[in-house]
């Protein structure tokens, strides 16, 4: 599976501000028989990632294997959020509307790969429906998603940010129950979907928080060979450099590195960094971490972790 290293640009997070109105959105891609996904970033090893993704209807019969999907887990670091996105693979979909379908699907029931994510939706929420009309999809959820509501809309945000991952879906109509709007179960819908109730379209937010490092490798619960352990993945961070920690099951700090990013490159930019260490005499799950430090204080503003296994 590729790295997940798909970020547009910023998008924001006054929910208001997510109404479709023909004033902003999601970026037009490309119409032919393959659409382009997202923004193209740079794969750690320097190499173009293809971010294009061939309509299900034009895979051949021969090639109707597993589909990639990205989803946008919630990620909260102190009292601020940030949508988390991982690579997914899912099932293969005949339809426009099933892939959608499954990456909501992955969202609600999905276990993220790296360690601090979380779904942003209760446990037992589920997808009821998903219909795709003209650009725009309509996504039903269960009543459970209610519990959900968080007052900075990141939630709804993560769902609408998953379900735009799909080339054809501009736009994203999302109902409580087959309803948006009144209440269900003593609690307001407008709760949960803010601007979208009443059945208004919501689109990507321009200023919501992207998690600043997405890593890569290495992948969760990897075996990790001898004495030496490689971090790759993209980041975006003020410092131009990602901070790097091996810690041991007590939670103690075995190894510290960091990696430089090009300073000649704005934006995301790969990066790759090693952590050496003495193996344990046994088997035991460590933990990678990247971060990003302030440049003012030094403190952690933002980390990614993924468990690894280590020693004989």
């Amino acid at each position: 599976m590729t790295a997940a290293a798909t970020l547009a640009a910023a998008l924001g997070l006054v929910v208001s501000a997510c109404v479709a109105d023909g004033r902003g959105g999601a970026p037009e891609r490309a119409g032919s028989t393959r659409q382009v996904a997202t923004l193209g970033l740079t794969r750690p090893d320097g190499q173009a990632v293809d971010r294009t993704v061939a309509a299900p209807d034009a895979r051949s019969e021969a090639a109707r294997g597993p589909m990639d999907v990205m989803v946008y887990y919630l990620r909260a670091v102190g009292t601020t959020r940030y949508l988390a996105p991982e690579e997914r693979e899912v099932p293969f979909a005949p339809s426009v509307a099933e892939l959608a379908g499954s990456a909501v699907t992955e969202l609600l029931q999905g276990t993220p790969r790296h360690l601090g994510p979380k779904r942003p939706f209760p446990s037992g929420t589920r997808l009821l429906g998903l219909g795709l009309e003209a650009g725009t999809a309509t996504v039903n959820l269960s009543r459970e998603a209610l519990r959900g509501a968080d007052g900075d809309g990141y939630a709804l945000q993560a769902l609408v940010w998953t379900v735009t991952e799909v080339p054809q879906v501009k736009r994203v109509v999302v109902e409580v129950d087959g309803r948006s709007a009144g209440d269900l179960d003593g609690r307001p819908l407008s709760s949960l979907l803010g601007a979208g109730a009443g059945g208004r379209e919501l689109v990507r937010d321009r200023a919501a928080r992207l998690a600043p490092i997405l890593l890569a490798e290495p992948l969760a619960e990897a075996t990790v060979e001898g004495s030496r352990v490689v971090a790759k993945g993209q980041a975006r961070v003020a410092a131009s450099m990602v901070g790097l920690r091996l810690h041991d099951p007590s939670g103690q700090v075995v190894s510290q590195s960091y990696a430089a990013l090009p300073s000649n490159v704005p934006g995301w930019a790969a990066f790759s960094g090693a952590l050496t260490f003495v193996p344990p005499p046994t088997r035991q799950l460590w933990t990678v971490e990247a971060f990003e430090t302030s440049p003012t204080d030094a403190s952690v503003t933002y980390s990614v972790a993924v468990p690894v296994w280590v020693g004989r």
